[in-house]
């Protein structure tokens, strides 16, 4: 049998002991014959079942059991820092992500809630719709477009936490260190690095002192002579033996490099798998001495030419 007159004043009336309120309402004054609100209720603290009863002025009184539980906790537990990078145009970087095992309940909707620094990154969270503590679910993330490594962000529409990680993001052979409108600059995977002295023997080369312009540096030393004469001994015709397109890096662009992908000043890099150790800049300071940048520090010294260091080298692109 229908109700013959509409409630009034419906309300939760919370017991005296109990940490829960009432968020809101949307029940009002009066409640029309065969219409509903909602009460909704808050709490900072875990409880229940807590029995809260619910009446009107002139209603019979509902008893409802209100339990309380924590949010969930996630953690992005693999891949390991190294190897989260997006190969551009090409595989997926699978994320995963666990909810804690001591969470009391699933986590939900989980994905990439700020990409800010990199736009173009897409996110297939079809696999993340909910997640049992204790278990795991991918993210999948794929680019068109290069990045320099951008900082994500990962939750869940009802968890507590909102990790989140540095990516990278490899281009044409390499991992992109500078970007800016789909122009930038990668430096050569860690399996195409190599030793090598600055050149076998020395000379003063005068084009080939820039800070900054690592491909005007590399063609004056690929034509001196104290190249030419030991190619297998000059890093900077290594570099260019890879490719057209590849050079030694300037003192500045070999920072860049540090900056964008050693930023955590420890072994191992964020990116890259550097050695601790002084890598070859095309910079030549005088006849005996080139530039070295540290990694994992940074820092920037220089020392005599016929030293063999280690080597990356780096190449533009545009879009």
């Amino acid at each position: 049998m229908g109700s013959p007159e509409p409630a009034e004043n419906v309300a939760a009336t919370i017991p005296g002991v109990s940490n829960i309120s009432v968020q809101s309402t949307t029940c009002g004054a009066s409640l029309a014959v065969g219409a509903s609100c909602t009460i909704t209720f808050a709490s900072d603290t875990q409880e229940g079942p807590t029995t809260i009863p619910i009446a009107g002025d002139n209603t019979n009184t509902v008893n409802v059991d209100v339990t309380v539980t924590s949010k969930p906790q996630i953690s992005i537990t693999n891949p390991i820092q190294q190897s989260r990078v997006v190969a551009v145009s090409e595989t997926a970087l699978s994320l995963e992500v666990t909810n804690d095992v001591g969470s009391a309940v699933s986590a939900n909707a989980i994905t990439v809630s700020n990409k800010a620094d990199c736009p173009n990154l897409s996110v297939n969270d079809s696999n993340c719709t909910s997640v049992d503590p204790g278990n795991s679910c991918m993210l999948e993330l794929t680019s068109n477009s290069p990045y320099a490594p951008c900082t994500i962000t990962v939750s869940g529409s009802n968890t507590a936490n909102s990790p989140t990680t540095l990516i990278a993001f490899s281009h044409l052979g390499g991992l992109v260190f500078q970007e800016s409108a789909g122009s930038g600059k990668v430096v050569i995977d860690v399996a195409q690095g190599f030793n090598s002295q600055w050149t076998g023997t020395y000379s003063d080369i005068a084009g080939a002192t820039s800070p900054d312009d690592g491909v005007d540096n590399t063609n004056a030393i690929v034509a001196d002579t104290a190249c030419l004469n030991d190619i297998d001994n000059c890093a900077a015709q290594r570099c260019r033996n890879l490719g057209v397109d590849w050079y030694l890096p300037a003192r500045n662009e070999l920072s860049a490099v540090h900056g964008a992908l050693c930023s955590n000043l420890a072994i191992p890099c964020n990116f890259g798998g550097f050695s601790s150790a002084f890598y070859w800049s095309s910079s030549q300071i005088d006849f005996f001495n080139a530039w070295i940048v540290s990694f994992p520090s940074g820092f920037g010294s220089n020392v005599n030419k016929n030293n063999v260091r280690p080597v990356r080298c780096v190449r533009a692109f545009t879009p």
